[in-house]
């Protein structure tokens, strides 16, 4: 029996066309309720702006964005709704109409930018722009987003001129701080990133940072620090006095920003990170002093510190083991030490070295 084209092309035009039907009358149906909901739904009294915004605000700070944003846009319809209210205070309160829409649309386009909406959030600051253009919120949030395009030394502006306007604007002299690192203009970030720090002693909470500005402005000027030394180590001659009280003190300043950004952010994985890496550099000097000044104690004593950061640690733990057992001779302590490495990696090598530390100890008590 032939095959029948005819048919075939007959049925595939029936489905094309219901297809075509269906959506028809699903965008005639959708159309009709979202013109019957925009008829029956009614914009938010003026009355009730200064509650949205209070509950947008917490919202925020709880870091429930979504609701946050809600809360926002409400306030701002009721706003967009009564003109006349545009020139008289809210509710009452001593917030004018301009002043309410410039928090809302700054809080919605920091909303955006932090959702990754970056087309939206321009949009939205662009509004707030319109209101107050050199508002130091406005500009802080420019900067931000040039610099989410790469468009370094603009973003540097803006953050400029927030801190020549607010110069306790922690956040802002913290941006200027790690644009002035990754431009290895290492004194410029060393002063923001001091600002930022004397700024936030409260450790208050940024929306677009994962960390307290005090935070994260000790552990990268605890990094700049790091970088600074760095270039000692290029440096084609003999190190003088003021070098080596240079390098002292850098490395010290590091050490000790990371330490209080530690106590003030206890198990921050970053910063313990970076502090073991600092310690370790530490006790590997201190066993490297000339042989009749060699300070062990003192490196036992950063040893101890790390696997106190990270008890995991094998390389800390094998160092206290050796220098128990080879330069300060105390062999129980040094067993002790390998027992810990054992536990943590249980390696032929580790166990044969606690045998013979167990014999010998075993012996000289006999």
């Amino acid at each position: 029996m032939p095959f029948n084209t005819k048919s075939l092309f007959s049925l595939r035009s029936w489905l094309f066309y219901a297809e075509v039907l269906v959506v028809i009358g699903f965008v005639v149906l959708a159309s009709f309720y979202i013109r019957r909901g925009s008829a029956e739904s009614e914009s938010p009294p003026l009355s009730q702006v200064a509650g949205f915004v209070e509950k947008a605000d917490t919202l925020f700070a709880q870091q429930d964005l979504i609701d946050a944003a809600l809360f926002y846009w409400q306030a701002l319809q009721a706003l967009e709704e009564d003109v006349e209210a545009q020139k008289h205070l809210i509710n009452g309160t001593s917030q004018t109409s301009a002043e309410v829409r410039l928090h809302a649309n700054l809080r919605i386009a920091a909303i955006y930018s932090q959702s990754g909406w970056l087309k939206d959030a321009k949009a939205r600051l662009e509004h707030a722009s319109r209101i107050q253009p050199d508002h130091p919120d406005v500009r802080l949030l420019r900067g931000k987003l040039l610099r989410d395009d790469y468009l370094l030394s603009e973003a540097a502006e803006e953050f400029l001129a927030v801190v020549k306007k607010d110069p306790s604007n922690a956040e802002a002299h913290y941006l200027l701080g790690v644009l002035y690192q990754g431009s290895k203009q290492f004194e410029q970030a060393d002063e923001h990133y001091k600002k930022a720090i004397e700024n936030d002693p409260e450790l208050r909470v940024v929306l677009s940072e994962k960390a307290p500005i005090g935070i994260l402005a000790r552990l990268q000027l605890s990094r700049t620090y790091s970088k600074m030394l760095q270039t000692y180590r290029f440096l084609d001659r003999e190190f003088t006095s003021e070098d080596l009280a240079e390098v002292s003190r850098l490395e010290s300043e590091a050490i000790l920003l990371l330490e209080q950004a530690l106590e003030k952010r206890p198990g921050m994985d970053e910063v313990i990170t970076d502090l073991v890496g600092l310690l370790f550099v530490r006790a590997s000097a201190l066993e490297r002093e000339d042989f009749e000044t060699r300070q062990y104690m003192d490196a036992l004593q950063v040893y101890e510190r790390i696997v106190e950061l990270d008890p995991q640690e094998v390389r800390a733990w094998e160092r206290m083991a050796e220098i128990y057992g080879g330069f300060l001779l105390d062999k129980a302590a040094a067993l002790e030490m390998y027992r810990k490495i054992y536990e943590i990696e249980p390696h032929p090598t580790v166990l044969a070295n606690i045998k013979s530390l167990e014999e010998d100890l075993a012996a000289e008590a006999e």
